[in-house]
């Protein structure tokens, strides 16, 4: 006569389930190393993070220090070219030139790192807190809950991003910390409709079901066998949106609603030299190319990790 298989509790059903994803992280990481795209995505924010972290080092001169009147410069300071000294030139080197207040281009391009990557980081991270925290309230709670929050959600990405940042920053002022704020506050609605959809195709499958059965609360289901099992679509989601943030920040700060000077923004400095792209192209290329490459290694990043976490490839690697 056989015996009857003993009942699994509550807390070994979780870490069976905390054991299979674990598996599930190793092998995605084991596929998001073999994508090229994936790979050069990482090494360009990790140089990017270098920079921004180890900037004063890197820099060559104070990002805010004007180099007129100072001794050795050869005038007309303004707006002087790139000199590089392995290329025959023996003034002051100054690798990408001087802008047009006299300031070493290449030291604000280094630290304009650390406030870009800050402006990506930090509106990413309050956008998708809010944005997950709303999406599993609505997905899990449903009925008029639901409909109330995700109708004013609708009427958030009814206004294109740009226009609602610009919207928010004229009416709290122009600054960084505002148009952090705007940044954040209008990507809130796609991470809350991401996770709603992750809720309501996970929160009625059987181990959902198993764990409601045996006495989980709602909080514990929520948040642990439902919120892990929505992950996927919003690390994609995050990475591509801290590019995206990077953008927004230099439209704002084009457009003198986001870094004031003289910080050394991205975005501010193309601002300063948008009337000079003619007579003194490197204070406007070298602004540009960072912010090209930035946005370039966070969408490498973004599409190797979707490709990595795609249930559809789990099978052939």
């Amino acid at each position: 006569m056989e015996l009857a298989e003993a009942p699994i509790s509550l807390k070994q059903a979780e870490a069976k389930t905390t054991s299979g994803r674990n598996q599930l992280i190793r092998d995605t990481l084991r596929r998001l190393f073999r994508n090229r795209s994936a790979v050069i995505g990482m090494v360009i924010i990790s140089l990017l993070l270098l920079t921004a972290v180890f900037a004063p080092l890197l820099a060559t001169h104070d990002p805010l220090l004007s180099m007129i009147g100072v001794p050795g410069e050869t005038p007309p300071v303004p707006r002087k070219a790139p000199c590089i000294p392995l290329f025959g030139c023996e003034e002051p080197t100054h690798l990408m030139g001087l802008d047009l207040n006299g300031r070493d281009v290449f030291s604000r391009i280094v630290f304009g790192a650390r406030v870009s990557l800050f402006v990506g980081f930090v509106s990413v991270i309050f956008a998708g807190t809010t944005g997950v925290f709303i999406g599993l309230v609505a997905g899990y709670a449903g009925g008029w809950a639901d409909n109330l929050i995700m109708r004013f959600m609708d009427v958030l990405l009814a206004f294109p991003s740009l226009l609602l940042a610009i919207t928010i920053v004229t009416i709290r002022g122009p600054g960084l910390q505002n148009a952090l704020l705007a940044i954040g506050i209008v990507s809130i609605p796609v991470y809350a409709r991401l996770t709603r959809a992750s809720v309501l195709a996970v929160k009625e499958l059987e181990f959902v079901t198993a764990a409601r059965a045996m006495g989980a609360s709602h909080t514990r289901i929520l948040f642990g066998q439902i919120f892990p099992n929505t992950l996927t679509p919003l690390i994609v989601q995050a990475t591509l949106g801290i590019g995206t943030a990077v953008i927004e920040a230099a439209a704002l700060s084009f457009l003198g609603l986001g870094a004031q000077p003289p910080t050394p923004e991205w975005g501010q400095i193309l601002a300063e030299s948008r009337n000079y792209v003619f007579t003194s192209p490197h204070m406007v290329f070298f602004p540009g190319i960072a912010i090209t490459i930035t946005v370039l290694g966070f969408n490498l990043l973004g599409d190797g990790l979707r490709d990595a976490l795609d249930p559809r490839l789990r099978g052939s690697n």
